[in-house]
């Protein structure tokens, strides 16, 4: 064999560069990723919790949903002091099922606004704890 490519096999090389590749592959460089809000031109931030929010604030400012809320015993206060404390999993199912109200339209449209505002009425109570009891 060439003398000028000996060095290459000498054992100490060799485990050196082993250690090398064994200490790089055990310990990879972390990966950081993180999600970031929304920035609108006027370098103002919109989180998606304030946009969930918004939409559950418009879905409640419906008639039939703040009329059937006062049946049940909550003042508008209350539900906005709910809203408020609500994790995001929660505000994002109540925004997810407010997205779904309809200004109006056919018979089908009705029966949805009608399940969805029943929906919203049933996910407040389970949330603030109180039942309705049928005598």
């Amino acid at each position: 064999m060439n003398s000028s490519f000996r060095w290459i096999l000498n054992p100490r090389i060799i485990w050196s560069i082993l250690l090398a590749f064994a200490v790089f592959s055990i310990s990879p460089p972390p990966a950081r990723a993180a999600l970031i809000e929304s920035q609108l031109s006027g370098s103002q931030v919109v989180s998606q919790r304030v946009v969930e929010l918004e939409t559950v604030r418009q879905a409640l400012e419906h008639e039939m949903v703040a009329q059937r809320l006062a049946d049940y015993g909550f003042s508008k206060d209350e539900v906005q002091l709910k809203l408020q404390t609500m994790s995001d999993a929660q505000l994002h199912q109540l925004a997810s099922a407010a997205d779904t109200l309809a200004e109006g339209g056919d018979g089908l449209g009705v029966v949805v606004t009608v399940l969805v505002i029943i929906l919203l009425v049933i996910v407040i109570l389970k949330l603030s704890d109180k039942q309705i009891i049928v005598k």
